[in-house]
């Protein structure tokens, strides 16, 4: 489960880094907007999209299949709910912060 939070920790770095540098943005409610979508939807699908994900990824290549396999089915509803997250703070983050 470490290697998820990593990963977790790694994409909002690279959020933080793509909202400071697209500064400002040229649309920042619609920007803002979509990014919002994309994280309401990803925490609201978490679980499913997690067990769909990872069942495909046991039927990858088995190194594929070794490397999720060690964060589990929950790893991988953990990782989509990090990412809905992140995505949800930064779409508040550019509507709020562009004004």
């Amino acid at each position: 489960m470490r290697w998820v939070i990593g990963l977790l920790v790694f994409l909002a770095v690279c959020m933080a880094f793509m909202i400071y540098v697209f500064r400002p943005w040229p649309d920042h409610v619609y920007f803002g907007g979509f990014f919002l979508a994309i994280g309401i939807a990803n925490v609201l699908f978490s679980k499913t999209n997690g067990r769909k994900f990872f069942a495909r990824t046991q039927a990858s290549p088995p190194f594929i299949a070794r490397v999720w396999a060690c964060g589990g089915e929950r790893g991988v509803q953990v990782q989509f709910v990090g990412i809905g997250a992140i995505f949800t703070v930064a779409g508040c983050v550019v509507i709020v912060g562009s004004r």
